[in-house]
């Protein structure tokens, strides 16, 4: 045995050193096993140390960077010439997107289920105060994402808005508050064949010409530590100006960011319409909320006391006059549903310079211009304007602009912005859009070389229908054809609000909207749109149309007719949606009927509106107190009197209703409740609805890249007996479950098509579009406008051709 061991161990080995040895172990063991909590402890001591070392000589470094960031922020807004951003900031929001079928716990639909937010078309979500999410809420999930809107939505002003919070570390964003905001425009970007090998260089490039010469030599090292320890997010400007064509290499640049920087979080401003391939480099596009008449109303008030604070003491004795901000709130406040928050801002300018032109976000551009341009320079900016729109380009070449002009003054009056390679582009795109407009107005043309599906193209035509004669772009554009979206008709529909009411094309553009409206065959989502169209219009004869479809017989045409009634305010469907509210056995008519009388705000519609409160089955409850959350004027103090309510259904609708209301008060009044409530029933409905206020139920739901990862899809495939694996088999199960899953599969299974599908399911989605159910031809349509939306941008006419 001695000589096995020796053999083992060595020829010195002996038993007084093995057994001294075994010993010392034994009590080292034990040691350990005494001390090991206190060792662990100390160990997670150091590494948390080490990390705080890490992280101070990072945000040391960057915490310049962070305040130039931010200062950069406060200037962004088109009155950065008298306030700071804060000072009148409204917070964005976001549409809430649908929720997923196949989730078990998907969200409870409300009243607003009548109302589905549109990702084109966001009119009546303004006015109804439809579903949505912080974009503080957003960016804290860790998704990346692109905001749609139109020109002069608020998509820049957003992504300022976030370069604040993040440079200021805000708790709104939890943990990811600790993340460095690299806010860059896209133009600013020198995406040549070395951008997809160095990827890094190129958004350092696009990253120094925002900072001071100081900031610029720590950059390179601070933003590599940055991305390479997950602490940055991408603030990615100027997406909505390009083209398709354009987006494409800004696409295979981040797809080389991601690859060497995996994890890094992107959120853009995007188009709604031809964004091409960033879904494929993982982002999901969300729609940008409008404002709500609340929303309007507190951006009035800080305008106000800006103003009084800023500009009132600077102005000579002998102009200052009695300036009553209710005054002038009370004035605005009514006639500006509907608009942008340029547009809105624009306004409020106007009525406080005093310079009004009239009552059109028309006139409040052209007032803009004249506080800044002299006449020539306005012809200078008007020239700059086309060249960009010809030219179909994000940002244009100095030398394509008219010779003289005097891009240095442009710039310094914050129209034109400089970028690299001798290219400028307009500070305020929906500005530049106007000048072009005004440009083709004065060259009596017509401009039919202007391609539909770039924004800023199609936001030039509707400046051109209402400041010239459309009359022939129009007439082509709204003739009957065979495309299913109805896209030239919705883009002339777009151009009614501003348009003369004595153009000669306005009455075939309405009597288009009419005949698809009118007709229950089209998918639910098309007329949709078509309400969305026409309130934003405020034609008159409108409100009649409405009012006749409120007695049809089809449930969906009294739907769409009391969302339209009650987007325009018209008064005198009072009466017959109280009888909707009270009579109809359609609780989906009901709910309709019950979102326009709290938007209407009448007398009769609000005491109608407490009195089914009161009295009304349960259903009917439900469906009010949510409405009342539409109307802050009376409909808050309506909820808060409701809750106090010996009525238990009273109170327990009424809880609902207070969890729409995004005030911070109604938090302290959902505690109370579910705490001191003598009904179980409504304690549990307060501490549902007080928890969906601390964890926002919605989401933002990524698009689809590889089908056969979806929970759904396997078990649909488990069920059939038949393995799943990626690529065409897995869209070949899709198409099996489009045909015979159930109605949730079937939707699912068409929200992925209008992902990944691609042409080869051009049959699957005709048939689907025709199909007897009418949810299934619902989907079919929303999958069709999401397939088209990746597309390139398009001629006119493109669509006769499909």
């Amino acid at each position: 045995m001695l000589n096995l061991l020796r053999n083992i161990f060595g020829f010195r080995f002996d038993w007084p050193e093995f057994l001294v040895g075994a010993g010392a172990g034994i009590m080292l063991y034990l040691l350990a096993r005494r001390l090991g909590p206190g060792l662990d402890e100390i160990g997670r001591w150091l590494t948390r140390q080490w990390a705080k070392v890490g992280q101070g000589l990072s945000s040391g470094a960057t915490d310049p960077f962070r305040e130039e960031v931010m200062a950069r922020a406060r200037g962004h807004h088109a009155a950065r010439g008298l306030f700071s951003l804060e000072e009148v900031l409204i917070p964005p929001h976001l549409l809430a997107p649908p929720p997923d079928p196949t989730e078990a716990d998907a969200p409870r639909e409300d009243t607003l289920a009548v109302v589905p937010n549109l990702p084109d078309w966001n009119v009546l979500s303004g006015i109804f105060c439809g579903p949505v999410l912080t974009l503080a809420q957003a960016a804290a999930s860790g998704s990346s994402f692109f905001l749609t809107g139109q020109l002069g939505s608020g998509k820049s002003t957003a992504l300022a808005y976030l370069a604040l919070k993040f440079g200021a570390r805000s708790e709104e964003l939890g943990t990811a508050a600790a993340l460095s905001p690299l806010w860059v425009h896209a133009a600013d970007l020198s995406l040549d064949r070395r951008a997809s090998r160095d990827p890094l260089q190129a958004l350092l490039d696009g990253l120094g010409r925002t900072v001071s010469s100081a900031a610029a030599q720590r950059l390179p090292a601070n933003v590599r530590l940055a991305l390479a320890q997950r602490k940055a997010i991408l603030l990615l400007d100027g997406l909505d100006e390009m083209t398709t064509e354009e987006i494409s290499p800004v696409v295979e640049w981040l797809l080389a960011l991601k690859k060497a920087f995996p994890g890094v979080q992107v959120i853009a401003a995007g188009p709604a319409r031809g964004y091409g391939g960033l879904i494929r480099a993982g982002l999901a596009p969300v729609a940008l909320a409008p404002w709500t008449d609340h929303d309007q109303r507190h951006f009035l008030t800080q305008w106000g006391a800006a103003w009084s604070t800023h500009v009132m003491p600077l102005l000579p004795k002998n102009r200052l006059t009695e300036l009553d901000p209710a005054l002038v709130t009370g004035w605005l406040i009514g006639s500006m549903r509907g608009q942008t928050p340029l547009e809105i801002t624009l306004r409020t300018w106007t009525a406080y310079a005093g310079d009004v032109l009239g009552s059109s976000p028309v006139h409040a551009f052209q007032a803009y211009l004249s506080r800044y341009l002299s006449s020539e320079e306005r012809q200078e900016a008007q020239s700059a304007g086309l060249s960009w729109i010809q030219s179909r380009q994000g940002a244009v070449p100095e030398k394509s602009l008219k010779r003289g002009t005097s891009i240095g003054d442009l710039a310094d009056a914050g129209l034109l912005v400089r970028r690299p390679g001798g290219r400028v582009s307009f500070g305020l795109p929906a500005m530049g859009a106007f000048l072009a407009a005004q440009a083709m107005v004065e060259a009596n043309a017509q401009p039919q070389e202007v391609n539909a599906g770039w924004l800023p193209a199609e936001t030039a035509l509707a400046f051109f229908a209402a400041l010239g004669d459309a009359s022939e772009l129009a007439h082509a554009r709204s003739q009957s054809s065979d495309d299913p979206l109805e896209e030239d008709l919705l883009m002339c529909a777009a151009w009614l609000r501003d348009a003369p009411r004595k153009a000669e094309w306005r009455n075939d553009v309405l009597r288009g909207l009419a005949k698809v409206l009118q007709d229950p065959a089209r998918p639910y989502g098309l007329r949709l749109r078509v309400v969305h169209a026409l309130v934003r219009s405020a034609e008159p004869s409108v409100g009649l149309l409405f009012r006749r479809m409120l007695t049809s017989e089809v449930t969906s045409s009294r739907v769409l007719g009391a969302l339209g009634a009650g987007g325009l305010r018209d008064e005198e469907s009072a009466e017959t949606l109280l009888q909707m509210l009270n009579q109809d056995r359609v609780n989906l008519a009901r709910q309709a009927a019950s979102l326009a009388l709290a938007v209407l705000g009448t007398t009769p519609a609000m005491e109608g509106l407490g009195h089914a409160l009161l009295e009304g089955d349960e259903p009917v409850r439900m469906a009010v107190a949510e409405a009342l959350a539409c109307n802050p004027d009376e409909g808050f103090g309506m909820l808060k009197d409701a809750v106090e309510m010996d009525n238990l259904l009273t109170r327990r609708a009424a809880v609902f209703g207070l969890a729409r209301v995004d005030e911070e008060w109604v938090l302290p009044i959902l505690d109370k409740l579910q705490l001191e409530d003598k009904q179980w029933v409504v304690r549990g409905a307060a501490a549902e609805a007080a928890e969906r206020r601390r964890k926002p139920r919605y989401t933002i739901r990524l698009p689809v890249v590889e089908p056969s990862e979806l929970p759904w899809l396997v078990a649909y495939a488990t069920r059939e007996g038949v393995g799943l694996a990626p690529g065409r088999p897995a869209m070949e199960m899709v198409r099996r479950a489009l045909s015979n899953g159930t109605d949730d599969e079937r939707t699912a299974a068409l929200e992925v098509i209008a992902w990944v599908g691609g042409d080869d399911f051009a049959m699957d989605l005709a048939r689907a579009l025709t199909a007897e159910d009418p949810h299934l031809r619902d989907a079919a349509f929303e999958a069709l406008w999401r397939m088209r939306a990746a597309e390139p941008s398009r001629t006119p006419g493109a669509a006769e051709a499909r």
